[in-house]
């Protein structure tokens, strides 16, 4: 009896174990073939990597200065945003102030000099108005000076008319002489008639018609050096007239060629001034274009700026922003232009502020060897965005020079095909050994 029962027992168990048992495998089986399904139908992306950075699409603006100086101040700091027209160094004016203003006390003076010589053509008072609160000192030496000028030629006509006055007394002299002896030339010419009338007649002696031949001789004598000295005076007097005249003249000829003297003098101190001015104007060294500072001299060392030389370099941003990378020879043949990438900057925490966007643009033609020999391809990737975040309102832009990582997507396969690869792999290379 009891052998019966023990039998019965055992079928009952193996019984029970054995449906645990199917029931099991047919668990495995079911999830497996889930499993796989899954595998099948699930894809996954394929991506290739590419390590580089963040460059600005614009070339770096190289900012010059023309006439160079030495450091004066320096308004940035490297890494700094800067925009268009902000001041980023200045440069020392000393020098080209002096020399300003030196420029415009000198051109003052021209200025005052022509004004005082342009009076004394026009023969009116000369208008220094505009420079006597700026050049007091020049205005009171121009002013001496026209008066200086003034009283020279004054002197020199008042002493051309002292000698017209002489000339013309002595002309009134030999002009109140001449009746005189016209007079006394008409009685003598009369006396000789009647003296002549007398010898004729034997009634007087020849020596007294002799007498009279020789005294109306000496009256028209007379009277023709009067005459003469009459004409001689009279050209005088109309020689200092005229010599008056030409003292004006002279001195008016000789001030217009002064004027236009220094008329040209006062061009070419313009002409320097602007320079100048050009070259103060350089000293204040302002940003071309809206960009960071990369490099920029230092303030602390009084740096000395050549002519022509670099003050600072700017990192544009106007133009935008992309990424620059490297891949490998082995996966360029899987990279085309149009692909989208996802871009992770190694200076925000991926987990945290997650990735940019991006596509690809561009690929080198042709590969470029580093400094360990590696060949790399170069691609350029243009970004939709160039500010991360980790929340909507919470923006961090990039800058240019940041470097990370962009997984460009090549394509995509089912996580049957990612795993299946190595076993397939290992099974080619061990089935084709010899």
């Amino acid at each position: 009896m009891s052998n019966q029962y023990g039998d019965h027992d055992f079928e009952l168990s193996e019984t029970a174990g054995a449906k645990w048992a199917r029931r099991s495998a047919m668990v495995l089986v079911v999830g497996l073939a889930i499993l796989i399904f899954w595998m099948v139908r699930t894809s996954i992306d394929e991506v290739t990597k590419a390590r580089g950075a963040i460059e600005p699409i614009a070339n770096v603006q190289r900012v010059e200065s023309f006439a160079g100086g030495q450091v004066k101040s320096v308004l940035v700091t490297p890494g700094q945003k800067v925009q268009v027209g902000d001041l980023l160094v200045t440069l020392d004016q000393t020098e080209a102030l002096s020399d300003l203003k030196n420029i415009r006390s000198k051109s003052a003076a021209l200025s005052l000099e022509i004004e005082r010589l342009t009076s004394l053509v026009e023969r009116r008072e000369p208008d220094f108005s505009k420079f006597e609160e700026d050049f007091a000192e020049l205005v009171t030496r121009e002013a001496a000076a026209l008066d200086a000028q003034l009283a020279f030629l004054e002197a020199e006509r008042s002493v051309t008319r002292s000698q017209i006055v002489e000339k013309k007394a002595e002309l009134a002299a030999i002009e109140a002489e001449l009746p005189e002896l016209m007079s006394e030339l008409r009685i003598a010419n009369d006396e000789r008639a009647i003296q002549e009338d007398l010898f004729n007649r034997k009634l007087a002696p020849r020596t007294r018609l002799a007498e009279l031949n020789t005294q109306v001789a000496q009256y028209r004598f007379e009277l023709a050096r009067l005459a003469g000295r009459q004409s001689v005076t009279e050209a005088e007097i109309g020689e200092l007239e005229h010599s008056i005249e030409r003292i004006n003249l002279e001195e008016t000829a000789k001030a217009r060629s002064r004027i236009v003297d220094a008329i040209t003098e006062r061009r070419t101190l313009s002409e320097q001034a602007a320079k100048l001015n050009k070259r103060l104007s350089e000293t204040e060294v302002v940003a071309p274009v809206a960009g960071v500072v990369q490099a920029i001299p230092d303030e602390k060392t009084g740096d000395v700026i050549e002519a022509g030389g670099v003050v600072a370099v700017l990192v544009p941003l106007d133009g935008g922003l992309h990424f620059v990378g490297s891949i490998t020879p082995r996966d360029v043949a899987f990279v085309e232009v149009g692909q989208s990438v996802r871009l992770k900057v190694d200076s925000f925490d991926f987990s945290r502020y997650g990735a940019l966007q991006g596509t690809v643009t561009e690929i080198s033609p042709t590969t470029r060897i580093d400094q360990r020999g590696n060949a790399f391809y170069d691609l350029e990737i243009s970004l939709q965005s160039t500010t991360i975040s980790q929340t909507a309102n919470d923006g961090l832009d990039v800058l240019p020079g940041m470097t990370g990582e962009a997984d460009i997507r090549t394509g995509t396969k089912t996580v049957f095909e990612y795993v299946w690869k190595p076993i397939y792999t290992n099974l080619d290379l061990a089935l084709s050994e010899r």
